[in-house]
């Protein structure tokens, strides 16, 4: 067993910035209705294939495609009593999304340490803004997971049905596996993949929905329109440095091509993924999980030479180790909270009267988790059941247009909204009074 070195100290350190990411207020809009519809489902026995939740869409088709991970988080909500959990979560599942795909740029990068760590790095920052608690979490490390196993010399290729079955049931990300894999085959020449893929594909609609899980990804793709009303799925603005990794892993692989360290055959797998990650602001993480190990490939300049390693304090090594991993632990104890410019704080509900209401699309699931079925919302973060015209009405009446129309016909008499939206002071001028009011939020009402 080797003995750990100061070299070796330096790979905790990304490791305790994700600990610290993990512990940052939630502010994710759709990770707490996934919570209540895990709970729902596990008081109900069945998955949930029509909406419950709101007033507006109540009673149409619709199916939770993460099913899976919701009744898991259901379980840990009823053990937990709340949301404590979280943070843990999240910090385990961007650990291993990033180790599996640090192991592989080792391993493409001709294992030099130096590579691995600046690595690490960069799939650390690029990791930062996709460190949601929502069920995507978990199509990330599956996504990680399908790449490194593609980087295997031997690929038990029977495991990929297992593996999508499961994945089905968590996210629809699967569908990207499914395309990474098929693109890798035909990288590779390789029939047999083709026929594991083909497989795979087949062993998703064995889920609970059935074929449905596929009628989900129609209903999205459906939902364009609606979508392109949601910021996540515009095109992702790199001036946001968060973002910017993306640019240096396509730089990387424009190296790489240049050294003739790619081949022709790399196409199959650089293009598709290159516009996939340019073509939408949530793409950009998926679309570095499997570009990196192409970008790596341009520091492979063969197996690095064995240096004499000079002789360490082991005990002073293991000391620091300790300190490292207690500052992580530091992170992850804080206490788990929301970010309350996104969800209202307990006076704000409390200050609502029964009946419809009109609220935000972040603040939709956080009253699903916090008020459901005391009220049932005007609208949530779910596209593919409000579809375009929902989502248009929503924002038109943020705006302040069709305001009384709309309320009139919904018997909308108070709203739950953001202090700065135009609607606040359009509901003024109808002479709505304030039953609350804070940095954030007004609650609004009808005299």
């Amino acid at each position: 067993m080797k003995r750990l070195r100061v070299s070796h100290l330096r790979f905790f350190v990304p490791f305790i910035l994700l600990a610290w990411r993990a512990s940052l207020p939630i502010g994710d809009n759709s990770f707490l209705w996934h919570v209540r519809a895990g709970t729902l489902q596990l008081d109900q026995g069945n998955v949930l294939t029509t909406d419950v939740f709101s007033f507006t869409a109540a009673g149409e088709a619709w199916r939770t495609q993460s099913w899976l991970a919701e009744l898991g988080y259901g379980w840990l909500e009823n053990l937990t009593g709340g949301i404590g959990w979280v943070p843990a979560m999240k910090f385990l599942a961007m650990s291993l999304t990033v180790a599996l795909l640090a192991l592989v740029v080792h391993n493409v990068a001709g294992r030099r340490s130096g590579v691995t760590l600046a690595g690490l790095l960069l799939l650390v920052w690029q990791a930062a803004p996709f460190g949601i608690a929502r069920p995507a979490l978990l199509g990330f490390v599956l996504l990680a997971s399908v790449v490194a196993f593609s980087h295997l010399e031997r690929r038990p290729l029977w495991l990929l049905p297992l593996l999508f079955w499961f994945w089905a049931s968590v996210h629809g990300m699967f569908v990207v596996g499914l395309g990474y894999l098929f693109l890798d085959a035909m990288r590779r020449r390789s029939r047999r993949q083709v026929v594991a893929v083909v497989i795979s594909g087949v062993a998703t609609a064995f889920t609970a929905h059935g074929l449905g899980a596929w009628w989900i990804l129609l209903q999205f793709g459906r939902s364009r329109g609606a979508l392109d009303l949601i910021r996540e799925w515009l095109p992702p603005d790199f001036s946001n440095p968060f973002l910017l990794p993306l640019l240096v892993v396509i730089i990387g692989i424009m190296v790489a091509g240049t050294l003739g360290r790619l081949s022709p055959d790399d196409l199959w797998i650089m293009v598709p993924f290159v516009a996939f990650g340019l073509l939408a602001e949530r793409n950009v993480w998926p679309a570095v999980i499997v570009l990196v190990p192409l970008a790596a490939v341009a520091f492979n300049k063969g197996p690095a030479e064995p240096r004499a390693l000079r002789p360490e304090p082991v005990v002073v090594n293991w000391v620091i180790a300790a300190l490292l991993i207690a500052v992580a632990f530091v992170g992850l104890s804080q206490e788990a909270t929301l970010n309350e410019d996104r969800f209202p704080v307990a006076a704000a509900v409390a200050a609502l009267e029964p009946g419809p209401l009109f609220n935000g699309s972040a603040v939709g699931g956080f009253l699903i988790y916090d008020d459901w079925p005391e009220h049932h919302v005007f609208i949530d973060d779910r596209a593919e059941l409000y579809g375009e015209a929902g989502f248009q009405r929503f924002q038109d009446l943020k705006s302040g247009i069709g305001v009384h129309e709309t309320f009139a016909e919904l018997d909308i008499q108070q709203a739950i909204i953001n202090v700065e939206w135009p609607l606040v002071g359009h509901l003024e001028l109808l002479g709505w009074q304030y039953g609350y009011e804070d940095e954030f939020f007004v609650v609004m009402s009808q005299s």
